[in-house]
């Protein structure tokens, strides 16, 4: 009984000072942006969208109408 009362008090001694430096630096928020940057994807089209799409923008006709 004693072991655990240790572990628990120093697993509370480690975790408050961990858990207020996530809330200040925001982790929260900042974590889930940074992990979705590292598995960003391309994204792949179907044949007929290819010459529609470049980088991300979509191309207009000569005459400037929406393709």
């Amino acid at each position: 009984m004693s072991l655990f009362l240790d572990s628990f008090v120093w697993g509370l001694l480690l975790a408050a000072p961990l858990w207020w430096l996530a809330w200040r630096l925001h982790l929260a928020y900042w974590v889930p942006r940074l992990l979705s940057l590292l598995r960003r994807r391309s994204v792949r089209l179907p044949a007929q969208l290819q010459p529609l799409v470049l980088l991300g923008k979509r191309q207009q006709d000569r005459e400037g109408r929406r393709a």
